[in-house]
Parts: structure tokens; sequence; C-alpha cells
């Protein structure tokens, strides 16, 4: 490693050794590239009590800090950084989001989205990444708020399922109205649950929901799903297996094994994959063996922090076409 000259702190009192400093440094990168970031984290943390550390050390410092559960710590060097406007202003702006998101601030995450949406140092492409993450994010936020206030005591109103009703409800209330339905009976309206469960204008996953519900009542009239350019005649109790939803728990292994050093980037991902097996069920990533379909999650959620590496395939346009329907329902 090249030496490098540090500027000291006004540390009084304090005798350096030679080469103190430039050890601990040099410690704290060789412990990180040996994935020993406890080790990292405090020969980093020494080394900054008596000197400036660089960008690039900086930047090393913060992945150490994640990987070592300190994301408040990560967090307020980021900010530090931003406010010095770092030459790494792009590299620091990527980690802060990500740090964002592993600590659910998702309303953090959209005001500095907003900002950089209107940042002229970002090219337009980037900008489109931006926006893809501000939808995520903002949907993360929603089911956040819904785990939050979903109430089971209160009683569903059976004249809410009725459809001209039930389609000017806000899709969290949809939602709960339906996982209320698990609770009580609702064996009256089973004729306006299979409805819901029809309607190609209701959000997929409200959707698959409601044929959910049906199964738990078990009801065996098959109902006619039609989604995503799959259509078929579908017995609520004994939907078609494998579907998306019985495959969760394996792609999930397998995006842990791509994502297991970026735990921010891996619940991000998992979300997708749960999100749109929802939307999916009961049907299929037909054709697309577990670790693919990982693979083309941990793509797009790549391409969304700016690499574009993956690859442009069937199974991306679904991704991207799973994606764009929860989008476009929501903002209806």
């Amino acid at each position: 490693m090249k030496k490098k000259h540090y500027s000291l702190k006004n540390n009084e009192n304090i005798i350096f050794f030679p080469g103190m400093i430039d050890k601990l440094i040099e410690d704290g990168l060789a412990f990180a590239e040996e994935n020993n970031y406890i080790k990292a984290t405090e020969c980093f943390d020494e080394a900054k009590k008596y000197v400036e550390l660089d960008d690039m050390i900086i930047s090393i410092y913060i992945l150490a800090l994640l990987e070592t559960k300190r994301q408040q710590e990560a967090k307020e060097i980021c900010e530090d950084l931003m406010k010095k406007r770092s030459p790494m202003f792009e590299q620091i702006v990527e980690l802060y989001l990500t740090i964002l998101l592993d600590l659910k601030e998702y309303g953090e995450v959209d005001k500095v989205l907003n900002k950089l949406l209107v940042d002229r140092r970002f090219p337009n492409d980037r900008k489109q990444n931006f926006l893809q993450l501000k939808e995520l994010s903002g949907k993360l936020a929603k089911e956040q708020e819904s785990l939050l206030d979903t109430d089971h005591s209160s009683k569903p109103d059976n004249e809410k399922f009725i459809m001209n009703k039930f389609t000017k409800l806000s899709i969290e209330e949809q939602e709960q109205l339906l996982q209320e339905s698990f609770f009580r009976d609702v064996t009256d309206i089973v004729p306006n649950i299979r409805d819901i469960a029809e309607n190609r204008n209701i959000y997929p996953a409200i959707r698959s929901l409601a044929l959910l519900v049906l199964g738990a009542l078990g009801e065996t009239d098959e109902v006619t799903i039609e989604k995503y350019g799959y259509k078929e005649k579908v017995n609520p109790v004994n939907p078609p297996t494998p579907n998306a939803v019985d495959r969760i728990e394996s792609i999930n292994q397998h995006i842990h094994e791509f994502l297991e050093k970026d735990p921010s980037k891996f619940e991000m991902t998992i979300g997708l994959v749960h999100s749109h097996a929802y939307a999916l069920f009961p049907f299929d990533w037909f054709g697309y063996s577990d670790q693919i379909v990982a693979k083309g999650y941990v793509d797009f959620v790549e391409s969304l922090f700016g690499d574009e590496s993956g690859q442009a395939d069937e199974l991306n346009e679904l991704i991207k076409l799973l994606e764009k329907s929860t989008v476009i329902v929501e903002e209806e």
C-alpha cells in the first residue's frame, strides 16, 4: 500500500509512535479484505481518533460498520461526507440509501431521492433508477404501515365486499378486509370473494389473497384466474403446485447466497420476491429454476443502484412487468 500522509487531529499530550497510524489503517484494510469486519472496525475506530481518514478509507470503514450492525454510526458518517460534498459523492449516496433502507427509514429515503432527481450530476438513466427505487421504497413503507395498522379484532363489513364498493377502497383497506376474513365467518359472501379473485382490474396480490381465502373456506368450485398472460381454472383448495408462493423460501435461500454480504439489498430483494410471488399466485415463474429466479431478482435490484450488468431476458421482462403492474395499480 502506498504510504499516505494523514493530517493529525488536535490530540494534545499524545505521543505517536512512528508509523502507528499507517499501521492501524493498513491492518484495518487487511482485516476488511479477509472479511474480519470486527477487527477492521477496531482498527479504523482507533485511527480516526487521531487523523482525518480519506474518503476511500472511510467508504471501506462504512461497509465494515454495516457488516457489524453499526448502521447508525455508518449513517452519521455518510451524512457528514454528503455535507462536505465528498469527491465520492455518488458512491456515498448509494451507501446512504442502502443504510436508510436497512433501518427502514423510508421517509428519509424519499427525501434523499427527491433531491437526487433534480441533481444535475446524475444522468437521466440513473434518475430512472432513482424513480424505481422511490416507488419500491414507497411500497415497503406502505407494507410497514399496513402491518402496524392491521387490527383483527374488527368485524368485516360484508357490504364492502360488493364489487362497486370494494373497488373504491384503497389497496391497504382491501387487503385488511380480506385478511380479517381468515378469522371471521364469511360464508355468506363467498360469491363476492369469487368475483374479487376473478376480476382482472383488481390488484393482482389482492386477487391472490381472495383465492387463498376461498381455499381456507374449503371452497372447491373452480375459479377462473387470468393474469400476466396465464389463464387457468383453479380449485381454491387444491391450487397448482409448485406455484410462486411455494417457491419463496427456496428462492430466498439462493438470494442469501448471492447477497450474504449485503443485508440491505438482501432484505429488499426478498421483499420483491415475496410481493411478486403473491401477485403471480397461483401461477409461477414457469421454466426457470429457483437459482435462476433468485439471480434475476438480484440483478434487478442491482440495476436500481446503477449496475446494469445483469442479463436482459424474458425473466427480466417478467420481473419488470410484475413490478410495473403493482406500481400502476397503486397510482390509480
